[in-house]
């Protein structure tokens, strides 16, 4: 059982945004690989800031922080 807020089935709606950024992230790598001069890392870190703040605006009680990750490109 699946749960509802104003008609949205909650884990449907978070199983497809996974699999649709995934899809992206996978598209991103590839790209990113095969010309790694598009993005520098700045460039990558600059992208991350800017969307965690906008995230922190739009929910601002969530205690949304962003979180070092590792990527190879």
């Amino acid at each position: 059982m699946s749960i509802k807020i104003a008609g949205i089935d909650l884990f449907n709606q978070g199983l497809d945004n996974e699999f649709r950024i995934s899809v992206l992230e996978k598209i991103v790598e590839t790209i990113l690989s095969k010309n790694p001069n598009i993005l520098s890392n700045k460039q990558l870190k600059e992208i991350r800031l800017n969307v965690v703040k906008s995230l922190q605006t739009k929910y601002p009680e969530a205690g949304i922080e962003l979180k070092e990750v590792k990527n190879d490109w």
